[in-house]
Protein backbone atom coordinates (compact mmCIF):
# COMPACT_ATOMS: atom_id res chain seq x y z
CA UNK A 1 0.00 0.00 0.00
CA UNK A 2 2.78 2.53 0.79
CA UNK A 3 4.31 1.82 -2.31
CA UNK A 4 1.21 2.23 -4.40
CA UNK A 5 0.82 5.61 -2.61
CA UNK A 6 4.23 6.77 -2.98
CA UNK A 7 3.30 5.64 -7.08
CA UNK A 8 0.29 7.90 -7.18
CA UNK A 9 2.28 10.61 -5.89
CA UNK A 10 5.06 10.81 -8.26
CA UNK A 11 2.70 10.30 -10.81
CA UNK A 12 0.65 13.33 -9.69
CA UNK A 13 3.27 15.34 -9.39
CA UNK A 14 4.81 14.73 -12.90
CA UNK A 15 1.34 15.53 -14.52
CA UNK A 16 0.75 18.92 -12.61
CA UNK A 17 4.14 20.14 -13.35
CA UNK A 18 4.76 19.48 -16.75
CA UNK A 19 3.08 21.40 -19.51
CA UNK A 20 1.54 18.41 -21.77
CA UNK A 21 2.40 18.59 -25.63
CA UNK A 22 0.67 16.75 -28.42
CA UNK A 23 3.35 14.86 -28.89
CA UNK A 24 6.99 14.60 -27.54
CA UNK A 25 9.53 14.32 -29.89
CA UNK A 26 11.97 11.33 -29.39
CA UNK A 27 15.05 9.43 -30.47
CA UNK A 28 12.65 6.28 -30.95
CA UNK A 29 9.53 7.58 -32.26
CA UNK A 30 10.69 6.20 -36.34
CA UNK A 31 8.90 5.23 -39.16
CA UNK A 32 6.80 2.16 -39.01
CA UNK A 33 6.78 -0.25 -41.83
CA UNK A 34 3.74 -1.24 -43.56
CA UNK A 35 3.97 -4.40 -46.25
CA UNK A 36 1.97 -3.46 -49.28
CA UNK A 37 0.91 -5.06 -52.46
CA UNK A 38 0.35 -1.91 -54.85
CA UNK A 39 2.71 0.02 -56.58
CA UNK A 40 4.59 1.87 -53.85
CA UNK A 41 4.91 5.80 -54.08
CA UNK A 42 8.68 7.41 -54.28
CA UNK A 43 10.71 10.40 -55.44
CA UNK A 44 11.02 14.27 -54.57
CA UNK A 45 6.73 14.81 -55.09
CA UNK A 46 5.84 12.49 -52.07
CA UNK A 47 6.13 14.46 -48.98
CA UNK A 48 4.49 11.30 -46.71
CA UNK A 49 2.89 8.23 -46.52
CA UNK A 50 0.90 8.18 -43.35
CA UNK A 51 -1.61 5.38 -42.40
CA UNK A 52 -3.91 5.25 -39.19
CA UNK A 53 -7.18 3.59 -37.86
CA UNK A 54 -9.16 5.90 -36.53
CA UNK A 55 -13.21 5.56 -35.49
CA UNK A 56 -15.93 6.19 -37.48
CA UNK A 57 -17.97 8.24 -35.35
CA UNK A 58 -17.76 11.86 -36.45
CA UNK A 59 -15.02 11.82 -39.27
CA UNK A 60 -17.23 9.31 -41.55
CA UNK A 61 -19.97 12.19 -41.23
CA UNK A 62 -16.94 14.96 -42.03
CA UNK A 63 -15.91 13.10 -45.19
CA UNK A 64 -19.53 13.12 -45.94
CA UNK A 65 -19.02 9.08 -46.80
CA UNK A 66 -21.01 6.23 -46.28
CA UNK A 67 -20.78 3.80 -43.24
CA UNK A 68 -22.12 0.94 -42.24
CA UNK A 69 -24.45 1.30 -38.91
CA UNK A 70 -21.85 -0.78 -36.77
CA UNK A 71 -18.96 0.47 -38.00
CA UNK A 72 -15.83 0.54 -36.01
CA UNK A 73 -12.97 2.11 -37.57
CA UNK A 74 -11.74 3.32 -40.84
CA UNK A 75 -8.81 1.86 -42.58
CA UNK A 76 -6.72 5.05 -44.01
CA UNK A 77 -4.16 6.09 -46.38
CA UNK A 78 -2.84 9.04 -47.26
CA UNK A 79 0.00 10.17 -49.65
CA UNK A 80 0.73 13.96 -49.33
CA UNK A 81 2.65 14.68 -52.93
CA UNK A 82 4.40 18.29 -52.90
CA UNK A 83 6.30 20.19 -55.31
CA UNK A 84 9.59 18.52 -55.77
CA UNK A 85 11.47 21.56 -56.56
CA UNK A 86 10.06 24.07 -53.90
CA UNK A 87 8.46 21.28 -51.74
CA UNK A 88 5.45 23.24 -51.50
CA UNK A 89 2.21 20.87 -50.95
CA UNK A 90 0.59 20.13 -54.00
CA UNK A 91 -1.86 17.23 -54.01
CA UNK A 92 -2.94 14.58 -51.99
CA UNK A 93 -5.01 11.17 -52.18
CA UNK A 94 -6.75 9.96 -49.51
CA UNK A 95 -8.22 6.07 -49.81
CA UNK A 96 -10.46 5.06 -47.05
CA UNK A 97 -11.32 1.22 -46.28
CA UNK A 98 -14.34 0.28 -44.38
CA UNK A 99 -16.42 3.26 -45.87
CA UNK A 100 -18.23 4.78 -48.74
CA UNK A 101 -18.47 3.18 -52.05
CA UNK A 102 -19.84 -0.95 -51.95
CA UNK A 103 -17.49 -3.56 -53.68
CA UNK A 104 -18.60 -6.81 -54.63
CA UNK A 105 -16.30 -9.56 -54.98
CA UNK A 106 -16.73 -12.50 -57.02
CA UNK A 107 -16.81 -14.65 -54.02
CA UNK A 108 -20.09 -13.27 -52.54
CA UNK A 109 -18.08 -11.14 -50.02
CA UNK A 110 -18.06 -6.97 -50.29
CA UNK A 111 -15.82 -4.43 -48.62
CA UNK A 112 -16.67 -0.32 -48.58
CA UNK A 113 -13.66 2.23 -50.13
CA UNK A 114 -13.51 5.54 -51.01
CA UNK A 115 -10.89 7.90 -52.32
CA UNK A 116 -10.66 11.54 -52.18
CA UNK A 117 -8.50 13.34 -53.86
CA UNK A 118 -7.63 17.07 -53.47
CA UNK A 119 -5.39 20.33 -52.82
CA UNK A 120 -3.51 20.67 -49.53
CA UNK A 121 -2.09 23.67 -47.90
CA UNK A 122 0.10 24.12 -44.59
CA UNK A 123 -1.73 26.32 -42.17
CA UNK A 124 -1.01 27.47 -38.44
CA UNK A 125 -3.84 27.31 -35.61
CA UNK A 126 -5.51 24.80 -33.72
CA UNK A 127 -8.07 25.40 -31.09
CA UNK A 128 -5.74 23.97 -28.35
CA UNK A 129 -2.22 25.80 -30.05
CA UNK A 130 -2.01 29.21 -32.25
CA UNK A 131 1.32 28.36 -33.22
CA UNK A 132 0.53 24.47 -34.53
CA UNK A 133 1.65 23.56 -38.06
CA UNK A 134 -1.64 22.18 -39.31
CA UNK A 135 -2.17 20.28 -42.76
CA UNK A 136 -5.54 21.37 -44.05
CA UNK A 137 -6.89 19.10 -47.37
CA UNK A 138 -9.48 20.49 -49.54
CA UNK A 139 -12.37 18.25 -49.99
CA UNK A 140 -15.05 18.12 -52.61
CA UNK A 141 -17.77 19.21 -50.48
CA UNK A 142 -16.02 22.59 -49.79
CA UNK A 143 -15.24 21.51 -46.33
CA UNK A 144 -11.76 20.96 -45.15
CA UNK A 145 -9.77 17.98 -43.04
CA UNK A 146 -7.61 19.16 -40.65
CA UNK A 147 -4.34 16.93 -39.18
CA UNK A 148 -2.09 18.43 -36.66
CA UNK A 149 1.34 18.09 -37.31
CA UNK A 150 2.89 16.05 -33.97
CA UNK A 151 6.20 15.54 -35.61
CA UNK A 152 7.52 14.30 -38.47
CA UNK A 153 5.85 10.95 -38.23
CA UNK A 154 2.58 11.63 -36.47
CA UNK A 155 -0.59 13.53 -37.30
CA UNK A 156 -3.40 13.83 -35.52
CA UNK A 157 -6.94 14.24 -37.39
CA UNK A 158 -8.68 17.52 -35.81
CA UNK A 159 -12.66 18.24 -35.95
CA UNK A 160 -14.07 21.05 -37.95
CA UNK A 161 -13.37 23.44 -35.55
CA UNK A 162 -9.35 22.26 -35.51
CA UNK A 163 -10.20 20.62 -31.90
CA UNK A 164 -8.64 17.20 -31.11
CA UNK A 165 -10.71 14.36 -31.58
CA UNK A 166 -11.16 11.91 -28.91
CA UNK A 167 -10.80 7.93 -29.82
CA UNK A 168 -11.80 5.18 -27.95
CA UNK A 169 -10.51 2.48 -26.62
CA UNK A 170 -9.42 0.52 -29.02
CA UNK A 171 -8.97 3.10 -32.16
CA UNK A 172 -7.35 7.28 -31.99
CA UNK A 173 -7.47 9.59 -34.32
CA UNK A 174 -3.99 9.58 -35.28
CA UNK A 175 -1.69 8.79 -38.32
CA UNK A 176 1.38 7.64 -38.13
CA UNK A 177 3.90 8.01 -41.28
CA UNK A 178 5.18 4.57 -43.01
CA UNK A 179 7.71 3.04 -45.36
CA UNK A 180 5.91 0.69 -47.58
CA UNK A 181 7.66 -2.36 -48.12
CA UNK A 182 6.73 -4.30 -51.07
CA UNK A 183 4.83 -7.71 -50.31
CA UNK A 184 5.44 -11.28 -51.59
CA UNK A 185 2.16 -12.87 -53.53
Amino acid sequence: MKYLLIAFVILFCSLTTRRSKAQTAAADNKLSQTITFRPIPKGLDVAGVFQGRPPCDGVAKQLNISVPADCPKLKWDLILYQDPTTQQPTTYALTLVGGGELFKQPDGGAYRQQSLKGKWIITKGARSDANAVVYRLALNTGAHLYLLKGDDNVLFVLDENKAFRVGNIDFSYTLNRVTLVPGNK
